[in-house]
């Protein structure tokens, strides 16, 4: 899978509580992304908003189980979250409800920018931005394809249609 878009950028230690707080957890996805990372600074919800790609810093997510801080990024457009590393149970969430996402710590702090256009290569595990190309392990195949079908239970749906009309994947 390849993925471009604008990145924006965001440091160490944010709290899957500061992603979206848990008052606006249980709001549907569309209307959770008004309060995306409201409480971080005043424009960062804006500056998320703009963007396809969040570059996070250490322990990004950490804090809570709660799969709202996935689901209302994914929402408000966020494609890929490139970083870490992360919260280990942020990462899972965010895997399940279709936003992947890349431990590449030396991404961060490495001149990448608010705005800055990234490009990346998921099978060949490379990431394309400000210049540099960092390397990635691979995302499996099985994480592309629930990614691509927009969460997992999305994913889990059309494996059973293939599996009931005897496709590939029965």
């Amino acid at each position: 899978m390849n993925l471009r878009g604008t990145v924006a950028v965001f440091g160490d230690y944010v709290s899957g509580d500061v992603i979206l707080p848990a008052r606006y957890a249980f709001l549907d996805p569309e209307a959770m992304t008004a309060h995306v990372l409201e409480e971080l600074d005043p424009a960062a919800n804006e500056r998320v908003r703009r963007a396809d790609i969040l570059v996070a810093g250490t322990a990004f997510g950490y804090g809570t189980g709660r799969e709202s801080s996935a689901r209302a990024l994914r929402a408000a457009g966020v494609k890929v979250a490139i970083g870490g590393p992360f919260a280990r149970m942020f990462y899972r969430n965010a895997i399940n409800n279709g936003l992947l996402v890349l431990d590449c710590p030396a991404l961060v702090g490495d001149g990448v920018e608010d705005g800055c256009e990234m490009e990346i290569d998921t099978v060949a595990g490379k990431i394309r931005c400000a210049g540099r190309v960092y390397a990635v392990p691979p995302v499996p195949d099985l994480v592309n394809r629930i990614v691509a079908a927009g969460d997992l239970v999305a994913y889990g749906r059309s494996w059973l249609r293939e599996r009931a009309r005897g496709g590939p994947n029965a």
